[in-house]
């Protein structure tokens, strides 16, 4: 959405956005020391909730808004933070406010690309949720909409800022296991959470609930309990799996193996369960890269070293494997292994405060917008070639296949109106 639309959109003339989204701070580009920063969170779900309750034990934080388009998960937010903090249905409602300094994007995944760009648009500095975007023409905007607007945008793989994580690429760059040349990650689905009970049962959307607001972007459909409450199995809000965990799993990977974009890739695909969800259930995806492979495994009975999720790197000399709790090296004594401390599996505040020290400074941070899109693309291009049974070539400078006009169809998804890129 061009900025003028955008600004129109919201009931805003050029100037008014100018001046009554972007404060003093965001204009003159720094946040100092001293000074609280001011946040908006959009998306009151469970991961809402997991990050507003590190939000609001940060003494550098003011969590000043909230938004959800059900109105009572944001009420309830409202309740714990306090009469300082003012809930909202519509979204552009906190980006109208000049004291927000930066807003936590936590919704369904259709809708991170679109309000990241607004957001950028409007002056504030994002923290969104994985997957980036659900399309790579998507995300690609989203960059350049950040480099655009001189904006620090986090993406939410927060593995990229935890301890178990940065140790076993240290390791990895020390030379311990040899020339590496293979990284795997996989993940045992839990086929509960996501894809139980996702047979649709249309009906009337509960009180408080904008469904048309919460569809945004995607295609009208009449509202679902499946589909408000396990977005994950429908293609038009997600990529199942594979940019559920493996956008984190497969992240770790790329940034051990220093690649970003395959040669190719390949994968097939199943769901055992005959359930109506468009997602996948079980996956597995190769990658090729210059000099080194990269497979995704989406298994019921996956295990390596006895994890049920992690990344594993294969060298000449050894083997590591990592997950959020521990990492693992083969031949013992190839290297320390180290093992987490405290809440390992939903652990942000690590992340939360590199965003933090990023606004203050304006440095690039540890999952930076272009890092989140080059790991969310692997993971789309997965589910591409998952649906479509056949090898593909990427060109992941130009961001396309190369002699594939069926597939490079998957590279974009048109918008419901009004909204628009």
């Amino acid at each position: 959405m061009k900025r003028r639309s955008f600004l129109q959109s919201i009931g805003l003339g050029a100037a008014g956005l100018a001046w009554n989204g972007m404060n003093a701070r965001a204009a003159r580009g720094s946040i100092s020391p001293n000074e609280k920063i001011t946040v908006g969170l959009i998306g009151c779900g469970g991961q809402g909730t997991a990050h507003m309750t590190h939000l609001v034990k940060r003494p550098d934080v003011e969590v000043a808004a909230v938004c959800d388009a059900f109105i009572p998960r944001y009420e309830e937010f409202v309740k714990r933070t306090g009469e300082r903090c003012t809930g909202y249905q519509d979204y552009r409602r906190i980006l109208e406010r000049k004291d927000i300094d930066a807003v936590f994007i936590v919704t369904p995944d259709h809708w991170h690309g679109l309000m990241t760009i607004h957001a950028c648009e409007a002056g504030k500095d994002v923290y969104v949720e994985k997957p980036l975007t659900t399309t790579i023409f998507e995300g690609r905007k989203v960059v350049q909409a950040a480099r655009r607007y001189g904006r620090v945008v986090q993406n939410g793989i927060q593995q990229r800022s935890m301890e178990v994580f940065k140790r076993s690429i240290d390791t990895l760059r020390s030379g311990k296991l040899g020339q590496v040349t293979h990284s795997g990650a996989w993940v045992s689905p839990n086929v509960g959470e996501h894809w139980t009970d996702v047979v649709e049962t249309p009906q009337d959307p509960p009180a408080g609930l904008d469904w048309d607001l919460w569809l945004g972007p995607a295609p009208w459909v009449p509202f679902s309990p499946q589909r408000f409450g396990k977005f994950r199995a429908f293609d038009d809000y997600a990529g199942g799996e594979m940019t559920n965990w493996g956008v984190h799993l497969m992240d770790i990977s790329l940034w051990g193996l220093g690649q970003d974009a395959p040669l190719s890739i390949q994968g097939t695909g199943v769901s055992p369960l005959s359930l109506p969800g468009d997602d996948q259930q079980m996956l597995q995806v190769v990658y090729e890269f210059p000099g080194s492979t990269l497979t995704w495994s989406q298994l019921s009975s996956e295990s390596y070293a006895g994890k049920g999720y992690g990344t594993l790197f294969r060298g000449t000399q050894g083997s590591l494997y990592v997950n959020r709790e521990s990492m693992v090296l083969e031949p013992e004594g190839l290297a320390p292994g180290y093992r987490s401390e405290g809440e390992f599996f939903i652990r942000l505040e690590e992340h939360h405060t590199n965003f933090f020290e990023c606004m203050r400074t304006r440095q690039l941070p540890a999952a930076d917008v272009e890092i989140g899109h080059r790991s969310a693309s692997v993971c789309l291009l997965g589910n591409i070639a998952v649906d479509l049974r056949r090898r593909l070539v990427w060109d992941g400078e130009n961001e396309r296949f190369v002699g594939d006009e069926q597939a490079n169809r998957y590279l974009y998804r048109p918008y419901r109106a009004p909204w628009h890129l």
